[in-house]
């Protein structure tokens, strides 16, 4: 480990990758730094045209644009801005680009810590080089930036948040007024294009065939997005479709499109910047991958989906293809329809319902409660509502938590979609039933989210060390985002301690785990030593919940005692 004291930096100097689906993947570093320099000061040097994406980021301070196309042009303007940067008195540099370049601008600025790769020729500018190590298969990009502030000491895991401020929101916003878009109009955004060459770019007939089938069978308004460069790319899906789709080619500048991402029910793109920004926002993606490696660059969160069709000649990671295509052309319109289709419905329970009792304020109490052995009676891996089976108490316990103001969120692991062994809409449709059952009684649920992901089963849409699958905050976090929740005064109950132990990483609140279903079997192992004692352990949601309300000065009892 690099050997800096804490205590000695003051300020912090970023310098940022260039393009925009590499800049979202620091982002978990920037917030791992951040909490190893609680104290400093974190300002981002970036690239004008990636710099608007840490604007209201809470690891950031400030932010610097390297205007390289006319004030930091060449020797001159770059010796320019390492004499403004010199005077801004910074402790530290930490280099995440590889490139000569992005290490001689914090040289010349005599920062006196620089941090980073000895990359490209460039161990004489860095005080403190990182050792390279040859990345094993299937380690995702994002780790790449993690290892720089890994190696300071600082630890973290490839957690995307990417906030978004009011002024994007309102850009998004009056970007679709502008096209005619109504704010209740069910948007599908589609971009079909992709800098990086022709490989990466699934056919666009294939494109307008598949908007197409999303209008005639989810009534969807379809939004072209892509770059100025990629407005011919938009106006051939455009000409290709039966259906009329609005085309915002080089509309939209980089406030917009975050503000028009968290917008949108569902991404559909290829391997683009656009798809990292809808993941770090939460917004549903399905993403088409051909010659890039989706275990190395895909999409991360809990709404990300991959298809792809395996090729010996894939990934080749080239610009252009040499042969016939065959990685991008055997991905039919059929299979990439039912895809989208599936995460549209899915989508409809793994996102904030539409509630009847009203829009409470932002800062409200939550239960993230899990389901099997939690709820309803663990099955296996349940894909047939009709065999759902209430735990006895439960449905009292969620009635008093209701009572007492809390909001009900479900977050579950359903690590049977990777296996093969039920589908996303086999869980969609357990998930309806159980939510309509507990409306029946008065009790509706404020969200739903779903991991479907096995770190080691499943194909490469599936089979991911993502950040959802608990006890990874990633399905929490995203509520708290998507219904402005208050999570230190919350409470994460379920019957692993895994479930129990999400409550570590959201200071404040409780963590409670059960007895019922796998919570025999786990506190044995507590007993035994082989699992560390959650919070608190209770026989069941019932007594769970008489515990927690009684912690939290709550005055509703539900007839039963907390173990």
């Amino acid at each position: 480990m690099i050997d800096i004291d804490p205590q000695e930096i003051r300020r912090i100097l970023v310098r940022e990758v260039s393009w925009v689906g590499d800049a979202i993947l620091t982002l978990p570093a920037l917030e791992a730094l951040d909490r190893l320099f609680p104290q400093a000061e974190i300002t981002v040097l970036a690239n004008g045209w990636v710099s608007g994406l840490f604007a209201g980021h809470p690891a950031v301070d400030a932010i610097i644009a390297y205007r390289t196309e006319d004030l930091h042009r060449g020797i001159r303007g770059r010796v320019r801005l390492a004499r403004e940067l010199s005077s801004d008195g910074f402790d530290l540099a930490v280099v995440f680009p590889n490139s000569l370049d992005a290490a001689l601008i914090p040289w010349l600025a005599r920062i006196p810590r620089r941090v980073g790769y000895p990359t490209d020729g460039r161990r004489f500018l860095l005080t403190h080089p990182v050792p390279l190590q040859t990345a094993p298969a299937g380690r995702h990009q994002v780790e790449r930036s993690l290892d720089i502030v890994r190696a300071l000491g600082g630890d973290g895991g490839p957690s995307l948040r990417l906030p978004v401020t009011p002024e994007a929101r309102e850009s998004g916003e009056r970007l679709l007024r502008d096209h005619g878009v109504d704010p209740a109009d069910p948007c599908v955004a589609l971009n079909p294009g992709s800098i990086y060459g022709s490989a990466k770019r699934w056919p666009v007939e294939r494109f307008a065939a598949v908007a197409d089938g999303l209008v005639d069978q989810r009534g969807a308004r379809i939004l072209l997005i892509g770059s100025a460069g990629e407005r011919p790319i938009l106006e051939q899906v455009a000409a290709g479709m039966r259906r009329p789709a609005v085309n915002l080619g080089g509309r939209t500048d980089l406030s917009a499109l975050v503000g028009l991402l968290e917008r949108v029910r569902l991404l559909l793109a290829n391997d683009t910047g656009a798809m990292h920004i809808a993941a770090a926002i939460g917004t549903p993606v399905l993403a088409v991958f051909g010659p890039t490696d989706a275990e190395a660059t895909g999409p991360l969160g809990g709404g990300a989906r991959i298809v792809r069709e395996p090729v010996p000649c894939s990934p080749c990671l080239l610009r252009e293809c040499p042969i016939d295509h065959r990685c991008m052309t055997r991905v039919t319109v059929d299979r990439v329809l039912h895809a989208a289709l599936e995460v549209l419905d899915t989508n409809r329970g793994s996102r904030p319902p539409t509630r009847s009792r009203g829009s409470p304020a932002r800062g409200s109490s939550a239960a993230f409660l899990d389901r099997d052995g939690t709820i309803i009676e663990d099955l296996g891996y349940l894909g047939d509502p009709a065999k759902i089976r209430f735990i006895p108490g439960a449905v009292e316990a969620l009635r008093a938590l209701l009572r007492a103001g809390f909001r009900l969120v479900l977050v579950t692991n359903q690590a049977g979609v990777a296996r093969g062994l039920i589908s996303e809409a086999d869980v969609r449709r357990v998930n309806d039933g159980l939510a309509a059952l507990l409306a029946e009684a008065g009790i509706p649920l404020d969200g739903i989210y779903v991991c479907p992901h096995h770190p080691e089963y499943g194909p490469p849409e599936y089979r991911r060390d993502c950040d959802c699958r608990k006890p990874k905050p990633g399905m929490i976090q995203q509520a708290v985002r998507d219904l402005g929740l208050e999570p230190a005064r919350s409470v994460v109950i379920g019957d692993h301690v895994s479930d129990a132990a999400l409550a570590r990483a959201f200071p404040g609140m409780r963590g409670i785990m059960l007895r019922t279903g796998h919570g025999a079997e786990q506190w044995q192992k507590i007993q035994n030593g082989e699992l560390a004692r959650p919070e608190h352990v209770a026989d069941d949601l019932r007594a769970a919940v008489e515990w927690f309300l009684a912690q939290a000065g709550g005055r509703d009892v539900v007839g039963s005692h907390p173990a």
